[in-house]
């Protein structure tokens, strides 16, 4: 409480008999309104949450908001429950990072295209491949396929580099590429994007695969072309390349004024900066 409200509530203390109830009434009023001058105007909560590969990126979006009118939480979760938390009206934004059955089956959902995520498969720079199909892909990571020489190269046997779970790279290649299949248990598990880099460095053999951030390492691993299209960021962005990740906001209902700020503001110059600094493919 400050100094003039201070002063007044002990004025009101001492002569509130002598007031009467009018003064007292007054009083109040003018205390009641110095009370609201002198204090912080309260933000809006903005709650966001869902898929947990979006949510480092929500999060530093957030602290760029505007915190003048905005308290911006984020949480993890999984997209399905994101989905299922916003159509509920317990959060205002769903993250979603991976295709949600009947996601948009309800015509109140509201989908909004963040960014755009991606696999490439690498190789050995002496391995036997530059590009391969779709159903080659397959072959190779469910095991059906375990030598060279059955796609024309030499007689030696394919070594499949897989990220251990609960990697997210790796459910992207078990529900996107193989449908919903797993990759094969002859595989070489690796912790992280680095230890799969040095396998594949280090085997002419090996065949592996890593997400758009990771595809922009120095390294000399080789991007692996897929049905005659290159791994690049024009292909991602045109939608030719087959494997892409879209990153979505989903909101449900009507839009409120938060809501609306937010989207608007991931538009911004200043938020893209902040997308391309994640590694992430902007489409804006």
């Amino acid at each position: 409480m400050n100094r003039v409200r201070r002063s007044a509530l002990v004025w009101l203390l001492r002569h509130w008999r002598r007031s009467g109830l009018i003064g007292i009434c007054l009083l109040a009023i003018i205390l009641v309104v110095l009370w609201h001058q002198g204090r912080t105007p309260m933000r809006t909560p903005v709650v966001i949450a869902g898929s947990s590969l979006m949510q480092p990126l929500i999060q530093a979006l957030a602290q760029s908001f505007d915190h003048t009118r905005y308290d911006v939480q984020v949480e993890s979760g999984g997209s399905v429950a994101g989905v299922l938390a916003v159509r509920h009206g317990a959060i205002d934004l769903a993250m979603v990072s991976h295709p949600v059955p009947g996601l948009f089956a309800d015509a109140q959902t509201r989908q909004y295209l963040l960014a755009r995520n991606s696999i490439a498969f690498i190789v050995h720079p002496h391995g036997p491949v530059r590009a391969l199909s779709q159903a080659h892909i397959r072959q190779i990571f469910t095991g059906e396929i375990r030598n060279w020489q059955a796609l024309g190269g030499p007689d030696a046997p394919i070594q499949v580099v897989a990220q251990r779970p609960p990697s997210v790279s790796t459910q992207f290649i078990e529900r996107v590429v193989l449908g919903y299949q797993p990759i094969t248990h002859h595989a070489q598990q690796v912790n992280q994007a680095k230890d799969m880099v040095a396998a594949i460095e280090g085997n002419p053999y090996a065949i592996g695969y890593v997400s758009w951030p990771d595809s922009l390492a120095k390294s000399s691993f080789v991007r692996l072309a897929i049905e005659g299209v290159p791994f690049s960021r024009a292909t991602l962005l045109s939608g030719r390349y087959p494997y892409i990740q879209d990153l979505y906001l989903v909101g449900y209902g009507k839009a409120s004024p938060a809501e609306q700020d937010f989207l608007q503001f991931i538009r911004s110059s200043q938020a893209q900066e902040i997308i391309a600094r994640h590694h992430l493919v902007s489409v804006y």
